[in-house]
């Protein structure tokens, strides 16, 4: 019975795999015509943007370390989706995160690295997990909406987080919106020298085993999992979905806050007033992984190395930013459309029965 059981879960594996990698492939093809519609030098242009996050050490490094946050949201958003609770908020849990989590870094410069950085990451992850829990809790107590309240609450989190960057918590010798630096002894350690590959790294694998090891092994990922499926079969069968769905909120913005100060940790050394994206990626890379944490660091470094990609093709040809953007919203949309025709599938099934 256990070996019929890793037959099937393997199977359904690869087959993610492979669906995953057909999309991927129509997609970076629909990548390199854009580039020849668009570049004066198309097949230098072509080559760069495939090859150059690889052509160095410099390169291939920045593109993991910048892949390093994205597996991290990436997991926030599965961990919420898997238990259907829409979770839009990232990137404001990604922003009030790392906030709090520099303040504390900069209180406690005097402090051993070894005392500082941990207390940081868990003020982010507390931070960030309690301001998700309130959608969720606004579900289970007042049944609202918790996409558009997480949002909501995300959207109010902006501003917030601006106001003290460019007020009481600014760096005056910055000149923009930016936090004081604190001990830059906090920084995380590079791996990969010159490039800015950080031993966040293992701290985001890290995360990917363990919540693949909740999600296989633990009743709370089995919870979660049903709660998702189907929350009231769930309920009638004892499972506490009004808790699972907080709980699932809070790992989900836990992680997002953690995502924010990793990435303060580990490349900015201070808290920057700009959008980074992180939250906002997290959502496609949950949804072409299927939720699944092992797929999340494929999905991630896809989204990385077509962003490093774009950025070696802007330094050394023509290709414009903006490339990046539309393979990725291209990856997205197959990934969705391909969703879309399993559940017409399904649906054209039952109707012939």
């Amino acid at each position: 019975m256990n070996s019929m059981l890793a037959r099937f879960i393997m199977n359904k594996f690869i087959s993610s795999l492979k669906r995953l990698f057909i999309a991927i492939v129509f997609a970076l093809m629909l990548g390199a015509v854009i580039i020849i519609i668009t570049s004066s030098k198309p097949s230098n242009a072509i080559k760069i943007f495939f090859l150059g996050p690889f052509s160095n050490k410099y390169f291939f490094g920045n593109m993991i370390s910048y892949a390093i946050p994205l597996i991290i949201s990436g997991l926030a958003a599965s961990i919420a989706f898997s238990a259907n609770m829409w979770n839009m908020g990232l990137e404001g849990q990604v922003y009030i995160g790392g906030l709090c989590g520099t303040y504390f870094a900069c209180q406690m410069s005097s402090y051993p690295a070894a005392i500082a950085i941990p207390i940081a990451l868990i003020v982010s992850f507390l931070v960030g997990g309690a301001i998700a829990a309130v959608s969720s809790y606004l579900k289970t107590k007042w049944n609202i909406n918790v996409f558009l309240s997480s949002l909501l609450i995300a959207n109010g989190l902006f501003p917030f987080v601006t106001f003290f960057l460019e007020g009481p918590f600014n760096d005056p010798k910055a000149g923009f919106a930016a936090s004081p630096r604190f001990n830059q002894n906090f920084m995380f350690s590079k791996i990969l020298s010159p490039s800015e590959l950080h031993s966040g790294l293992f701290i985001a694998l890290g995360f990917v085993v363990l919540f693949y090891f909740i999600r296989r092994q633990r009743v709370l990922g089995y919870e979660i999992k049903i709660t998702g499926e189907n929350a009231l079969f769930a309920y009638y069968g004892g499972v506490p979905t009004g808790r699972v769905e907080i709980i699932a909120m809070f790992l989900s913005g836990g992680l997002a806050g953690l995502a924010g100060m990793i990435n303060v940790f580990g490349s900015t050394g201070r808290m920057l007033g700009y959008m980074s994206m992180i939250g906002w990626n997290g959502i496609p890379i949950a949804i072409i992984a299927r939720y699944d944490p092992i797929i999340v660091v494929p999905a991630a470094l896809l989204f990385s190395f077509i962003q490093k990609g774009a950025e070696a093709g802007a330094l050394f040809a023509d290709i414009t930013p903006q490339v990046a953007q539309l393979i990725q919203a291209a990856i997205f949309y197959i990934i969705t459309a391909e969703g879309l025709f399993d559940f017409i599938g399904i649906w054209k099934r039952k109707v012939v029965k």
